[in-house]
């Protein structure tokens, strides 16, 4: 049985453009915005695990990388919070670039550089095939069954990216595409990692090799932060 609340609370879209969410104004109107983010928006739900774990983790002069950005609300609301925060967010699907510019917009917000590209690990930098999907939250480097058509981006190599940048904090949901780019990994030198896993994409061996490389990166479960496919890592000081 559906909800009683779902074509009242939908239909309010056109009502409620931009919406607001968390104090961010986010433009909601475009095929970009399903039933479901909108709902989850307006209910106060959207990326409610990543953004508590963030926050949780994030210091205001912190240097924050965001790979997979999506309609720019977790990194906007971190910019916004702290607008000492310097950001670099990556997004893969071209489509979304406009409405995060828009977001922006709305909101002031200039602390963060948006970057149309995929991180990979990759020897030099090239193209890669990104896989679109109706919906932008499922959008990722590896075809799925709801995958409708491919475009090409730029692929960036995450080492440079991380010597570059110098990021203390990562958050990423990138749909699938962690298991290639954390397995085997060292990415030394941030202080908190904040990623969620795909398990039924990715798989066991997958999510036990990305543990690993976080154990050997010195980053470790923050267990209280971590909710779902949610993970928080942070970095401990191992005594030896």
């Amino acid at each position: 049985m559906k909800s009683p609340l779902a074509p009242m609370t939908f239909g309010l879209r056109k009502v409620l453009s931009p919406l607001t969410y968390r104090g961010l104004k986010v433009p909601t109107k475009g095929g970009h915005v399903s039933r479901g983010v909108w709902k989850a928006l307006y209910r106060g739900r959207y990326e409610l695990p990543e953004i508590e774990a963030l926050f949780a983790l994030l210091r205001p002069t912190d240097r924050l990388l965001e790979l997979g950005t999506g309609m720019g609300v977790v990194s906007g609301l971190a910019a916004q919070s702290h607008p000492q925060l310097q950001v670099m967010t990556y997004e893969a699907n071209p489509a979304m670039i406009p409405v995060i510019a828009e977001l922006h917009r709305l909101n002031a917000i200039t602390n963060v550089q948006v970057v149309n590209a995929v991180l990979t690990r990759s020897e030099t930098p090239g193209i890669r095939n990104f896989y679109l999907s109706k919906s932008f939250a499922v959008g990722s480097l590896l075809p799925n069954g709801t995958t409708q058509e491919s475009v090409e981006v730029a692929a960036c190599r995450l080492e440079d990216v991380l010597r570059d940048f110098r990021p203390d904090v990562l958050l990423c949901d990138i749909e699938g595409g962690e298991a290639e780019l954390f397995s085997g990994q060292n990415i030394k030198g941030l202080r908190a990692v904040i990623v969620e896993l795909h398990p039924g994409v990715i798989g066991r061996r997958s999510e036990a090799a990305i543990y690993d490389s976080m154990a050997a990166s010195g980053l470790y479960p923050r267990i209280e932060l971590c909710s779902g496919t949610v993970v928080a890592f942070e970095s401990v000081q191992l005594e030896k």
